[in-house]
């Protein structure tokens, strides 16, 4: 069940108004934040994942040491309610998990689920941990428009196993993080690169090593109608394992997944109502047979019987009556 929280006061009202569960929702934001010790891989991660997530996606630079998802999530519920975002990517770095990037979903103002991911330094064209190196360099750009979406790519039969819920779960996650905003339509030019989740087999039962590539697409002349596609890749190379996940209360995520009716986008049109070449609306109405014996006339002395019935008796009386009229007398 969701809180209910009551206003003090006419703004408080329409914060919580704006909050509410809507029809089509807004996209998600994302809250990056800095552990106590941040390498330059940490820095490296966390920076991609903003300029992809642009402008849906706050950063932050300061340091927060009293910040540990997994043992309390105080913070984490706190930090996202009051820059009001529904995902959360925490970096840090410690001995016994190094280049740790915990990502946390949020709902209700309350941890949905959240999910480990150990960076591996031995990554090809990963930065080196050189203090002397920057995470701005040329080469680790993503030359891609603001608020442009990716076309997601899932390899590996390890994703296709809905028994596992590592990678189920991971799925989700990341499919709701570059989701953005929700449309119908998409312009084909929109579509300029390609990001690919591929996941290796396990081995031994153990963690499976899962590779973070993205690609530019470029499309040539191919002589025929559809382009000749081909992937340029760009940016740096992730390779992480999956650590501690938290799975979502099963109510909760029930309730997070529902959905409201959406009406139709054209407008329902009316029966029997139509414009005609003046703009006037006319409307037909079908009416069943009607019954007028029991219709009530004004009451005249003639009218009593009913109408086109009349008996032979009566016929005698109104020609007598006429008779006896051209017979009387004038007097006086």
């Amino acid at each position: 069940m969701l809180r209910e929280v009551k206003p003090k006061n006419p703004r408080i009202a329409r914060i919580l108004k704006k909050r509410e569960p809507q029809l089509i929702e807004a996209p998600k934001s994302t809250l990056l934040l800095h552990g106590s010790k941040c390498p330059v891989l940490l820095k490296t991660a966390l920076k991609t994942f903003h300029a992809l997530t642009k402008p849906h996606s706050v950063l932050f630079q300061k340091k927060n040491e009293s910040i540990h998802p997994f043992e309390s999530s105080e913070s984490i519920e706190f930090l996202a309610r009051k820059n009001d975002c529904g995902l959360v990517i925490f970096g840090s770095s410690n001995k016994k998990r190094p280049n740790c990037v915990t990502v946390v979903r949020i709902f209700d103002s309350k941890v949905l689920d959240m999910c480990e991911l150990l960076l591996l330094p031995q990554a090809s064209g990963a930065p080196q941990q050189d203090e002397s190196s920057t995470a701005d360099d040329a080469s680790l750009k993503l030359p891609i428009g603001i608020g442009l979406r990716p076309m997601i790519l899932f390899s590996g039969s390890a994703w296709e196993d809905t028994t596992s819920p590592t990678h189920t779960l991971l799925k989700s996650i990341f499919l709701d993080l570059f989701k953005g905003e929700e449309t119908d339509r998409v312009d084909v030019e929109g579509l300029q690169y390609l990001m690919m989740l591929a996941a290796e087999e396990p081995i031994d039962g153990l963690a499976a090593v899962i590779h973070l590539r993205w690609y530019k697409i470029r499309t040539k002349r191919s002589g025929h109608k559809l382009p000749r596609v081909e992937l340029d890749e760009i940016g740096p190379k992730f390779d992480f394992k999956v650590g501690r996940i938290r799975q979502a209360d099963p109510n909760l995520m029930k309730e997070a997944m529902k959905q409201g009716t959406r009406p139709s986008d054209r407008p329902r049109m009316k029966k029997n109502i139509v414009m005609d070449s003046m703009g006037d609306k006319i409307g037909r109405v079908h009416l069943g047979k009607q019954d007028l014996t029991g219709l009530q006339t004004r009451k005249m002395k003639g009218l009593k019987r009913r109408a086109g019935i009349v008996d032979d008796a009566d016929m005698m009386d109104i020609d007598s009556s006429k008779d006896e009229g051209r017979k009387r007398p004038k007097t006086g």
